[in-house]
């Protein structure tokens, strides 16, 4: 004896049939024997974790908070991230009078100051400063803000407010990508550097 389907099961059959049709994304129009495309959904793709944070962020950063004299940002990329560049922003001043300025305790090297107190970020329109003197009189500052496009603008400033001539100025500052997942590779193969009249190259070429 063959069996036939109820109304109940024939019913069910079609809303999964006519789901699966719609899921897929996809309508059959039988009376002009085509296919054209389901209306798209006006709703807004919703938000995640990652994707909440949009654009350069510039923010005072602390990596050892027991050296306070450290000056940090934190530099978050362009894209959608919730990561973001850790900068040492300067780490070390060298001159004729000797290292007079460096961010961090390092026993082996020798600098000329030390336990200098600490000097707070000040906000910008942009981003964010500083101001240092020093106790032989120098003074040096620093500016991180938002550039044009997806760049960032840093600016490092030095005055000599000694009496002896302050000569072979290097100012050394150092960018931590690790934090950021797209750089996090210990490999060179995905870091340029620009540089004028050359534009990106190869980091090891800079």
């Amino acid at each position: 004896m063959t069996s036939h389907p109820t109304r109940r099961t024939f019913l069910k059959s079609a809303t999964i049939a006519t789901t699966a049709t719609l899921a897929s994304g996809i309508l059959m129009d039988k009376s002009l024997d085509r296919v054209v495309a389901a209306p798209e959904s006006s709703e807004s793709p919703k938000e995640t974790y990652e994707t909440h944070a949009k654009g350069i962020r510039i923010l005072p950063g602390e990596w050892r908070p027991h050296y306070p004299w450290e000056h940090i940002v934190w530099v978050s990329p362009s894209w959608p991230s919730q990561d973001y560049i850790w900068l040492d922003f300067p780490e070390a001043i060298f001159t004729s009078q000797g290292l007079i300025y460096l961010s961090h305790v390092n026993p082996p090297i020798h600098t000329v100051f030390h336990d200098l107190p600490k000097v707070p970020w000040e906000k910008t329109d942009k981003g964010i400063r500083f101001n240092r003197e020093l106790p032989n009189g120098v003074v040096f500052g620093g500016r991180v803000q938002e550039g044009e496009g997806s760049t960032v603008d840093l600016e490092l400033h030095l005055k000599n407010g000694t009496s002896e001539p302050l000569n072979n100025i290097s100012l050394q500052t150092c960018a931590f990508l690790r934090a950021i997942k797209e750089f996090a590779d210990y490999s060179r193969d995905n870091k340029y550097v620009q540089k004028k009249k050359k534009g990106w190259i190869p980091l090891e070429e800079a």
